[in-house]
């Protein structure tokens, strides 16, 4: 990300929307000295932040990120960009929902649907081999993704190459979800958080010694929610 093209996208989107920076952090859950790193350039926002960022203030999410140069989500879809065969790759598609809320079980899938999506949701991730796509159900992470987003996922993630604070879809014991990825050394746990609005949510825990029947299915690198 270009640290001198993102402050000035993010001053444009802002303006554009008539949000002042104390508004936006209200609104964002993003405290005013985070936002002002962004501001200034000290530090660049995660992904997840950029989403958040990006709907607020009604931008295509790859553009405020620099990956794009389409501004406009309603351009983003438009006919020209979202029917060119040639930037629309085909990735496999688990059909059922993966919960946000409750673990829920779901079946293994050795023989999975294809779906075909345009590289501009994807961004700089487009084309990748190891991308797998599926829906979440659920309230427990509607801060970050709403309730019905299709997710795009890196595949075949070790806990080791995670950072704490990644979205992760996950299995434990056969039950699958969707949570941010948390590493307690100093207990040594593996802690996977809600982020919602809600309170009725909680973390699940799961200790490095007892983490055999874990698996990280993948880390989220995309969401939308007009599909």
């Amino acid at each position: 990300m270009n640290k001198e093209v993102f402050i000035a996208r993010l001053k444009t989107a802002m303006k554009n929307k008539n949000i002042s920076q104390y508004s936006l952090s209200k609104t964002s859950g993003i405290n005013r000295g985070t936002l002002s790193s962004y501001m200034s350039g000290k530090y660049l926002p995660k992904q997840d932040k950029i989403f958040t960022l990006a709907s607020i203030l009604d931008v295509n999410p790859d553009w405020l990120a620099c990956n794009s140069d389409i501004m406009d989500k309603a351009d983003l879809y438009s006919a020209d960009n979202f029917f060119d065969d040639s930037s629309i790759n085909s990735y496999p598609f688990v059909d059922e929902g993966v919960s946000a809320g409750l673990a829920n079980e779901i079946e293994a899938h050795y023989d999975l649907d294809q779906i075909r999506i345009p590289d501009l949701m994807l961004g700089r991730y487009a084309g990748r081999k190891d991308i797998l796509l599926m829906r979440v159900n659920g309230e427990s992470m509607n801060k970050v993704i709403p309730n019905g987003s299709l997710i795009g996922l890196i595949s075949n993630i070790s806990p080791s190459s995670l950072t704490s604070g990644d979205i992760v879809v996950f299995s434990y014991n056969y039950e699958y979800s969707v949570k941010r990825f948390f590493k307690d050394k100093k207990n040594r746990n593996y802690i996977f958080r809600p982020d919602t609005y809600e309170t009725c949510f909680s973390d699940i825990i799961v200790p490095f010694d007892n983490s055999h029947n874990l698996k990280i299915i993948g880390k989220v690198i995309m969401y939308n929610t007009l599909l």
